[in-house]
Order: C-alpha cells, then structure tokens, then sequence
C-alpha cells in the first residue's frame, strides 16, 4: 500500500489596510478585506502564517504594521508570498514600492482584487 504524498503548502502572509481610523467607520472595512484575502488563500492553497491591519495612509512610507511585516518577512525566509486586496491598500509611495519591488526582492505579491500576480521573474 502506497503512502499518499502530502504537498507542502506555501506561505503567505496578508496585509489589510485602510487610510484611516475614520475610513474603517465609514464602511471601508478591514475585516472585509480580510475576509477576501483568507478565501483567495484558501481557494489557492496558501498557508497563511502571519496577518497584518493597520488604519494608516500610505502616501508617506513609516507605517507600523507594514514595516512589522517587512521584518516579520526578513526573519522568515521561506515566506515569499504577500496577499493584498489592491495596489493601494498595499502601497502609495515610492519608497514603499521599492522595498516590495518583486524583480528585486524574490516576494510574490497577490493583488486580488485586480487580478494581478507580480512575481520575481
């Protein structure tokens, strides 16, 4: 009888944000989001290892929950995959942009609401 190999699921993290605290309120919902982001997972198949929300813009770079997932990421090696709801709920400034910027950094980054993978290659 042969044992039935178990494929390792590969990990991922989500980032959920809205602008501000006011923007949460008003319907801009983070549990929405992540209610989205844990489906599109669940549905690929990612193993999701840590979540991070924050209610900060991101027109200027220096958000605490995105730099906590830069670092989380840098300790965790074998995490290369970053789910987000869209471009901007991730980032809006060039600075952030560059820290994530996939060619370079060997993160995939799922875009979810626009359909969008953007890998390393």
């Amino acid at each position: 009888m042969e044992q039935g190999i178990i494929a390792k699921k590969e990990k991922a993290v989500i980032y959920a944000r809205v602008s501000s605290a006011e923007q949460e309120k008003n319907g801009f919902s983070i549990p929405a989001q992540l209610d989205l982001l844990e489906k599109y997972a669940n549905d690929k198949g990612f193993d999701v290892v840590e979540k991070f929300t924050e209610a900060e813009t991101a027109k200027t770079s220096g958000r605490t929950e995105f730099n906590k997932m830069i670092k989380f990421l840098k300790r965790n090696k074998d995490v290369k995959t970053i789910l987000a709801e869209k471009t901007d709920r991730l980032y809006r400034n060039f600075y952030d942009y560059i820290t994530l910027d996939a060619t370079k950094t060997g993160y995939s980054i799922h875009l979810v609401k626009e359909n969008v993978i953007l890998t390393p290659n």
